[in-house]
Parts: structure tokens; C-alpha cells; sequence
């Protein structure tokens, strides 16, 4: 039998500005969390559950814990790609892994490990993944 063809990863793509620099010439840890939050929005719309719908379901995930682990240097000008990739996927929450990579050279900068939870818009309470998003979630992880 054939081997599937080995899914591409979703990649969102930064460019890194003068002012996300700081004075020992590493990005401030604060934008790696931005660039993020950005690849997340990206990476979840394109799974079909953009903000809107989030919004709708009344389940938007808030970040519950990140940690990042800083490999090596990006300077102002630079291109970065930033994988994204479930790890884990609970009933209210899930893991995402976002590997930031130099575009220029592929080498690994830095990877930040984020938990989000849903919660309801109005009283901010933990609520169940929608069922679409879960599944979305399960079969980018089963095939990583």
C-alpha cells in the first residue's frame, strides 16, 4: 500500500522589526508571545475557526500558560517562520507548539509552548472546545 503523503505543517510568517529588538540584540520575549498570537489566529482560521467564529461559538481560547525556550538570535530585518502544531487536545483546552525558525537558514530560534482554554465572552468561565475545532485539533496532531 502507498505511504500518504506527509502532510506540510502550517507556517505563519513574521518579518522582524527594528523596535522588536532590544539593546542586547535579541528580540524582546514579549513579541515571540505576539508573533504567537498571530500564528495562532492564522493557524486556527485556516482550520476553519477564525474569530468569528469563536465569537459565535462563545468559545474563544485565552492563553492559560506559555512557556518559551529562547535557542538563538534574530535581528531586525529578518525573516521568520513559525510553525504551528497541536500537541495535546483536552475538552476545554488545548496545546499548541510554535517553532520560530530563521527564514533565511532554517535555524531553530526559539519554541514556545502555549496552552489556551476556552472561555465564554461575557463571564470569562472555561467552556468545551466546539466539537469542529477538537477534531481539527486531533487530526493536525495524529498526523505530526
Amino acid at each position: 500500500m502507498p505511504e500518504a503523503p506527509a502532510q506540510v505543517p502550517f507556517t505563519h510568517h513574521v518579518e522582524v522589526h527594528f523596535y522588536e529588538v532590544d539593546q542586547v540584540g535579541v528580540v524582546f520575549n514579549a513579541w515571540y508571545l505576539a508573533w504567537c498570537d498571530d500564528a495562532r489566529l492564522a493557524y486556527l482560521a485556516s482550520r476553519g475557526y477564525g474569530l468569528e467564529e469563536a465569537k459565535q461559538a462563545d468559545a474563544l481560547p485565552l492563553v492559560r500558560h506559555a512557556d518559551i525556550e529562547w535557542l538563538a538570535s534574530l535581528a531586525a530585518g529578518d525573516r521568520a517562520d513559525i510553525v504551528v502544531r497541536p500537541v495535546r487536545v483536552g475538552s476545554t483546552s488545548f496545546t499548541l507548539r510554535h517553532e520560530i525558525h530563521r527564514a533565511s537558514d532554517g535555524l531553530l530560534c526559539a519554541v514556545l509552548t502555549i496552552t489556551y482554554v476556552a472561555a465564554g465572552l461575557g463571564e470569562r468561565t472555561k467552556r468545551e472546545l466546539p466539537l469542529s475545532l477538537r477534531t481539527a485539533l486531533d487530526e493536525d496532531r495524529d498526523r505530526t
